[in-house]
C-alpha cells in the first residue's frame, strides 16, 4: 500500500464577469474645411519626404500665380507697347476690288457730356447730309467681324448719346449706332459709326460678357472684313484704316462728305476713356 496518495483537486472554474461596453465617440460629418486640411496635411507629408516633390510642388503654385497676375497686366502692357511702336496707326492702303456686378469697375464709360459735345460739333461741321431713312430707323441689326471672333453682336439704331442713361442701358446689352449716322440700305452717302465699351485686364476674355466686345477691336487688321445685317440682308466693309484719336476727334462721327463709310470705335487704352480707337472701313461692292 502506498505511503502517500494524489487525489485531483476540483477544476478551478472561473466566475463570469460582466463587461462594461465602452461607447465609441459619435463621427463628426465631413466638411469642405476637414477634406482640404488632409489634403493639405498629405500635401505637407509628401514635401517632407520626397526633395523632388518639396522642389516641384512650390513651383507649381508659384507659376500658377504668375500666370493669374500675367493675365491682368499684359493686356495693358501690350497695348502700350503698340501705342508706343505706333502699331495702332496704320494708313489707308489699296484695297482689292470688290450683369456682372463688377463689371463698372472694367468697363470705359466716356460720360454723357462727351456725346453732347461731339454731336454737337459734327453738327455744326455739316459734313452729314440730310438722311431721313436712316434717322427713321429704329430696330437692332447685327455686325460680325469674323477675324476677332466676334459673331452677331447686337445694334441698336439711332441711340441718343447725349442721354447717359439711354447710352448705358443699351451699351450692357451689346453695341450703340450713333444717332442721326447713316445705315448701310439709304441711298445717302454718310459715315455709319457704331461704338462700345472696352474693358480692362482680361475681363472680357474671361467673362465673355458682350458689353466688352469692343475690347478685341484693337487687334483688328488692314483688310478684316466687318459684316452688317440689317432688315435681313447682309452688307460686307473692308477695314481700311485704325488710328488712336483724342476723344475730341469729330471725324469719328463725320467721316468724309459724300464718302460712305463705316467708323467703329471704343476707348483706349481698354477700360479707360483718356482716348479712342477708331477703324475705318469701306464698302464692297
Amino acid at each position: 500500500m502506498a505511503l502517500f496518495s494524489y487525489q485531483k483537486g476540483p477544476a478551478n472554474k472561473e466566475e463570469p464577469r460582466d463587461y462594461v461596453k465602452v461607447a465609441e465617440p459619435p463621427s463628426e460629418p465631413m466638411t469642405l474645411g476637414k477634406l482640404l486640411g488632409g489634403f493639405k496635411n498629405e500635401l505637407i507629408k509628401v514635401m517632407i519626404e520626397s526633395k523632388v516633390a518639396g522642389f516641384i510642388i512650390p513651383l507649381v503654385m508659384i507659376l500658377f500665380g504668375l500666370n493669374l497676375i500675367f493675365k491682368q497686366v499684359w493686356p495693358e502692357i501690350e497695348q502700350q507697347i503698340r501705342l508706343q511702336t505706333g502699331a495702332f496707326d496704320t494708313g489707308s492702303l489699296a484695297l482689292v476690288e470688290g450683369d456682372y456686378i463688377s463689371r463698372e469697375k472694367y468697363l470705359s464709360n466716356p460720360g454723357s457730356e462727351y456725346f453732347k459735345q461731339i454731336t454737337s460739333e459734327a453738327q455744326d461741321k455739316h459734313i452729314l447730309l440730310e438722311d431721313p431713312d436712316s434717322l427713321a430707323y429704329r430696330g437692332r441689326f447685327t455686325i460680325s467681324i469674323d477675324s476677332l471672333g466676334l459673331y452677331n453682336l447686337p445694334v441698336t439704331g439711332n441711340v441718343d448719346s447725349s442721354d447717359e442713361n439711354t447710352y448705358k442701358s443699351v451699351l450692357n446689352s451689346g453695341l450703340a449706332h450713333f444717332k442721326g449716322t447713316g445705315l448701310p440700305f439709304s441711298n445717302v452717302s454718310n459715315n455709319i459709326v457704331i461704338y462700345g465699351h472696352s474693358s480692362s485686364g482680361d475681363y472680357y476674355e474671361r467673362t465673355k460678357d458682350i458689353a466688352g466686345a469692343f475690347s478685341r477691336l484693337n487687334k483688328i487688321k488692314i483688310g478684316d472684313i466687318v459684316k452688317v445685317k440689317i432688315d435681313g440682308k447682309e452688307y460686307s466693309y473692308r477695314v481700311s484704316k485704325s488710328k488712336i484719336v483724342e476723344p475730341n476727334a469729330t471725324e469719328i462721327i463725320t467721316g468724309t462728305t459724300n464718302k460712305r463709310t463705316l467708323t467703329l470705335f471704343t476707348c483706349f487704352p481698354n477700360g479707360n476713356s483718356a482716348q479712342r480707337f477708331v477703324a475705318i472701313a469701306s464698302p464692297i461692292d
